[in-house]
């Protein structure tokens, strides 16, 4: 039997006759030669979400932030906001309201910083404070206070962009207070500012055609300067898309010669595009991609930046450790799969948390938790061509070697299940039926333009570890493209495949 290895994460390309392969919910992760594995790279779900709790007054969630400093934890305090109102997340994971905007907005807000003040901006002119130690929340009412799309920190100042302009302004040093004075021109490129990042002792200047970055030269009475020579040749298409991670900054791009891509930026002002033509193409389709969110979460070695397009429905998320990406989805009650929940990341309080987009629920993100919510998780992934110089091929045999039966209390019966709970009621109450776990199994014969019927394997519920998911009778195809999918919670992790390919008579 031939090996069918899974060497990348999802590429589906412009053609599907170049590449077909789709990675829904499945990153992956490359195993070291030196431990001989099977398969060069294994397919693990992406964290699953468990609910921590839910804001008093359920509303958008727009922003997520963990402060540098606190006093429920001397390694920061979490806030969020939720629809306008602004609250204080405790060690238990409660909800306290601190106050609240007063521009009403859907948008992202952001905060940031100084170890003692933290600023909340919205992209309104309105700005907010919070002081970390008493949690007293105030607004800003200082004339020189411009509002802003995006907040961060660098040198002691907090910096910011003036929206709809091609300046940016920063604090006083230590301070929730601001000078006049204290203001920077965009100038290498005529366009204006749609957010600024700190990254690596830089500020980085973003606008829509070209940026550029500038530093703390210690100048009255503005103390940053341009760094001299350098100018960013990408673009920023997203305010809200850059996150930081690592010494990075993650964005999606555009430069005035055309093209959405998304780079990476860092150390000595180098831009590096990460996304793929496949990724590109896909973008390109959608019908909107300035409203584009950006987030970052690291965990088990690995660095995730998701990039989420709220009008087009789809979550893209890339791993900095293999440089793959992978599609990252939710699976709604009617089976249609939609953008991830989890648009808003921190870590905070020994968890990885994040905050859902469309009702402000705070999850724990972890790989540890097999559902979304109790919602399940489906995976995806289909695999390379197989081709024999466009001759028929019999495919008589195709075995998975995919993790199973490591779910404690699954069995392969259908459960019939009941919210009824002895001495409140006297009759049961709907009941539910769950069907037993299955390994779904289809073939395209056309290269990925089109698939047959789905063919399930069961015998992968507790105990069950490493079931034969054999599929036997795949007929012939000059062009053959294999998928595996699963919603169960047992399956996890998908090395590749094999197979036994006979040459058809011609």
């Amino acid at each position: 039997m031939a090996k069918l290895a899974l060497t990348s994460g999802a590429y589906s390309a412009q053609s599907l006759i170049a590449n077909a392969q789709r990675s829904v919910n499945l990153y992956p992760e490359a195993n070291p030669e030196k431990t001989e594995p099977e398969m060069p790279v294994t397919h693990y779900p992406r964290p699953g979400l468990g609910v921590l709790s839910l804001p008093p007054a359920p509303a958008n969630g727009r922003c997520l932030y963990r402060s540098t400093k606190g006093v429920a934890d001397p390694n920061g305090d979490l806030f969020a906001v939720v629809g306008q109102s602004v609250y204080f997340i405790d060690q238990d994971f409660k909800f306290n309201l601190l106050g609240t905007l007063q521009t009403p907005a859907i948008t992202p807000a952001s905060m940031a910083d100084n170890g003692t003040d933290i600023i909340i901006v919205d992209n309104s002119l309105q700005g907010y404070a919070i002081n970390i130690a008493t949690k007293a929340f105030t607004q800003i009412g200082d004339p020189n206070f411009l509002g802003s799309t995006r907040a961060d920190f660098l040198d002691s100042f907090i910096i910011l962009n003036n929206p709809g302009t091609n300046q940016w302004y920063s604090t006083l040093s230590q301070q929730i207070v601001f000078n006049a004075l204290f203001i920077g021109i965009k100038t290498a490129w005529p366009d204006n500012i749609l957010c600024v990042v700190a990254i690596e002792r830089e500020v980085w200047i973003f606008g829509p055609q070209k940026s550029e970055a500038w530093y703390n030269a210690g100048t009255v009475p503005f103390p940053f300067q341009l760094v001299p020579g350098i100018i960013i040749e990408q673009g920023c298409q997203a305010a809200y898309s850059p996150a930081k991670m690592d010494t990075f900054v993650y964005w999606l791009a555009a430069a005035p010669e055309g093209g959405y891509m998304v780079m990476r930026g860092g150390g000595q002002n180098i831009a590096q595009r990460i996304s793929t033509h496949a990724i590109e193409v896909e973008i390109k389709k959608y019908p909107r991609v300035d409203d584009a969110i950006g987030s970052t979460y690291q965990m088990a070695g690995h660095s995730f930046y998701k990039l989420h397009f709220p009008t087009a429905d789809k979550t893209w998320g890339y791993d900095a450790a293999t440089e793959q990406w992978h599609e990252d989805n939710w699976l709604d009650s009617n089976g249609v799969l939609h953008r991830s929940r989890n648009t808003f990341c921190a870590f905070a309080y020994g968890k990885n948390v994040a905050l859902d987009w469309n009702n402000g629920t705070l999850y724990e993100m972890s790989a540890d938790i097999l559902t979304d919510a109790g919602q399940p998780i489906p995976w995806i992934r289909s695999f390379p061509h197989i081709t024999n110089e466009l001759q028929y091929v019999s495919h008589p045999l195709f075995t998975a070697d995919v993790e199973t039966g490591t779910r404690a209390g699954t069995t392969e019966k259908t459960q019939f299940l009941s919210p009824w709970s002895s001495g409140f009621s006297s009759g049961f109450g709907p009941v539910t039926a769950v069907p037993s776990p299955v390994v779904n199994f289809r073939m395209s014969r056309d290269g990925g333009y089109t698939f047959g019927k789905y063919r399930p394997k069961h015998r992968i519920s507790s105990g069950k570890y490493r079931s034969m998911m054999r599929w036997r009778g795949n007929g012939i195809a000059r062009d053959a493209v294999f998928e595996l999918s699963s919603t169960a919670e047992m399956c996890g992790a998908l090395n590749g495949a094999f197979i036994d390919p006979i040459a058809a008579a011609a």
